[in-house]
C-alpha cells in the first residue's frame, strides 16, 4: 500500500530530499526502512549508532504522534507519515 511520507523542512533541506515521497509500507517501521533504502543519507538523521529512532524525531500518522513502541501498528492505503524533527531551545 502507498503511503505518502512527508518531512519537516529541516529534514528536507538538509537530506535534499523532495517533497512529499511516496512509499509502500504497511507499518510505520517498514516505511522508515523502506524510505531510508531510497534515500540513505536520512538514515543518520533518523537512527542513533544502534539503530533506533533518536528521541528528536517524531513520526505522525495522520496527525496523530506515533511513538517508538508503536512501530509496528498497521498502516491504511492513502495514509500520511509525517516526520518532525523536534528543536528545543530557550
Amino acid at each position: 500500500m502507498s503511503i505518502t511520507v512527508r518531512m519537516s523542512d529541516l529534514l528536507r533541506t538538509a537530506t535534499k530530499i523532495p517533497g512529499p515521497v511516496a512509499i509502500e509500507a504497511r507499518t510505520p517501521s517498514e516505511c522508515l526502512r523502506n524510505l531510508t533504502a531510497r534515500f540513505p543519507v536520512l538514515g543518520q538523521w533518523l537512527h542513533d549508532e544502534k539503530g533506533n529512532l533518536k528521541p528528536q524525531i517524531w513520526l505522525l500518522v495522520n496527525g496523530e504522534r506515533v511513538y517508538s513502541d508503536e512501530l509496528e501498528k498497521p498502516l491504511n492505503d492513502g495514509d500520511e507519515l509525517r516526520i518532525i524533527v523536534a528543536v528545543l531551545g530557550g
